[in-house]
């Protein structure tokens, strides 16, 4: 039981994110309310002060992933590069 909550509580922690442009540490990254995107297990956003973008992690089944992917394309009007996410260090 304890080993699930674990698993649980690192699972929301917010991961840590680097920009897609420029490769700068993010801070203020936010998670995405998923609620109804069928296939997406979480969603992460964080904007780039160093070189203004906005770079976005998300997690779930690959085809889920790809149309979120195209609807933030849809809505930029331009290409949006797929960023990579990985736990935060708890040191």
């Amino acid at each position: 039981m304890a080993a699930s909550q674990q698993r649980a509580a690192v699972a929301q922690q917010v991961p840590a994110m680097a920009c897609n442009q420029c490769g700068q540490a993010l801070a203020g990254i936010t998670p995405v309310d998923t609620t109804g995107l069928r296939g997406i297990e979480r969603a992460f956003q964080a904007h780039c002060a160093a070189c203004d973008q906005d770079t976005w992690a998300v997690r779930g089944d690959s085809a889920a992933v790809r149309a979120f992917y195209a609807a933030l394309e849809k809505a930029a009007g331009q290409q949006v590069q797929l960023g990579k996410a990985a736990p935060r260090d708890p040191a």
